[in-house]
């Protein structure tokens, strides 16, 4: 139901992808991101960004020149943000009346059932759950209306929050909690069990690879993303075990994974 007249925003909005699509259906578009070198790109696309991370005068800024905004967006952003207080009562003072703030992020149930330790890096801040999201909405008069999985990132969830009584709460709110609370997540013993079998993970690779090298092969790898760093630094994987890996950004091309030195290549 957005109109031309409604205003979308996007936190850590990178080069305006997300954005173009809200501005190709015709509402009106703000990125918001700190990242100098990303926002001129964005603004190439014809994506209006504002180079500075969210806080309250930003929000002030925005409110004076373009309105409060229908629609907030933080796509694996919100994992990465040192004071989730302050960041919650921006966005609140963003919202317009019945406004959704929309995150996405990677699920740390996904991560402890499949083994994704390498989502464990140095941007990721909070690891997220769905109940603690509600806790926090609940000390800002806000509510979590809808939940939906995602399959990037090894499993990720979409949550959608409003002020309180804006929206029906939807019914996946409450099958997305009553799963919660059968993996129960937080116990003790399954963190420990977790922790071992990270442990005997790294190893298993390890062996694997110098097996695969010990017959004369050769590896490489596919892509390099921050999670991937994370991989071949903590399983100590340099150029002994990997030849080079291979990526589409002109960011990365010609430089080297950091820690291992593996050569990056197009």
């Amino acid at each position: 139901g957005l109109t031309n007249k409604d205003l979308v925003v996007d936190i850590g909005s990178n080069v305006g992808v997300l954005l173009s699509a809200f501005k190709k259906y015709g509402t009106s578009v703000l990125g918001v991101d700190p990242a100098s070198n990303i926002v001129r790109i964005a603004e190439k696309r014809g994506i209006e960004t504002i180079d500075e991370f969210l806080n309250p005068s930003v929000v002030k800024k925005i409110i004076d020149t373009k309105g409060k905004a229908k629609i907030i967006t933080a796509t694996n952003v919100f994992a990465h943000i040192d004071d989730l207080q302050n960041f919650i009562k921006a966005v609140k003072l963003l919202l317009d009346d019945n406004g959704v703030f929309i995150i996405e992020a990677p699920y740390f149930g996904n991560l402890l059932e499949y083994l994704e330790y390498d989502t464990i890096y140095h941007e990721h801040l909070s690891y997220l759950l769905l109940k603690p999201i509600m806790q926090l909405a609940d000390m800002h008069d806000m509510e979590v209306i809808e939940v939906q999985e995602r399959d990037i990132h090894g499993g990720s969830f979409r949550v959608f929050i409003s002020r309180k009584g804006d929206y029906k709460i939807n019914e996946s709110v409450y099958q997305f909690i009553d799963k919660e609370n059968k993996g129960n997540y937080v116990d003790e013993l399954i963190l420990r069990k977790f922790s071992q079998d990270v442990s005997k993970n790294r190893i298993k690779l390890q062996n694997l690879i110098l097996d695969l090298r010990s017959e004369g092969k050769k590896i490489a790898g596919v892509s390099a993303p921050a999670k991937g760093m994370t991989l071949l630094n903590y399983c100590r994987l340099g150029p002994e075990s990997l030849s080079f890996v291979t990526e589409k950004s002109k960011l990365k091309i010609g430089r080297f994974c950091p820690g291992v030195h593996i050569p990056v290549v197009s």
